[in-house]
């Protein structure tokens, strides 16, 4: 990412997700003007980037994650609502990074959100 004077990295999923969302112009995906939007957005891309950081960690923990972002899936079509957005994506990709060994008792939230992704392109 290039600022004046400077550059800095962009590091982290959610990050690059964010930084790549405004620099095209695509409020779809996020829609920073739309305050519940973005903040529920948020909330969830905070919850990828704990989940990515507890991957390996343990099952108590990976549990309690995967319970709260299914709580999300079982009220909206979509992790952030009625629309994909990019917290959608970023759970796809946490998701995809992950032991499906560890994932295995959370199949209610696996199939939900791979099933999304493939059927609304």
């Amino acid at each position: 990412m290039a600022a004046p004077g400077r550059q800095v990295a962009v590091s982290g999923t959610s990050n690059i997700l964010r930084y790549v969302s405004r620099v095209t112009g695509d409020a779809s995906l996020y829609n920073e003007s739309d305050l519940e939007s973005s903040a529920l957005i948020d909330e969830i891309l905070s919850l990828t980037d704990a989940l990515e950081l507890r991957m390996n960690g343990s099952k108590a923990e990976v549990g309690q994650l995967l319970n709260t972002i299914s709580g999300f899936l079982s009220s909206s079509d979509y992790v952030a609502g009625s629309y994909f957005s990019i917290a959608d994506i970023a759970l796809c990709c946490t998701l995809t990074a992950m032991d499906p060994k560890t994932c295995t008792q959370y199949t209610e939230v696996l199939p939900c959100t791979y099933s999304q992704i493939s059927l609304r392109k």
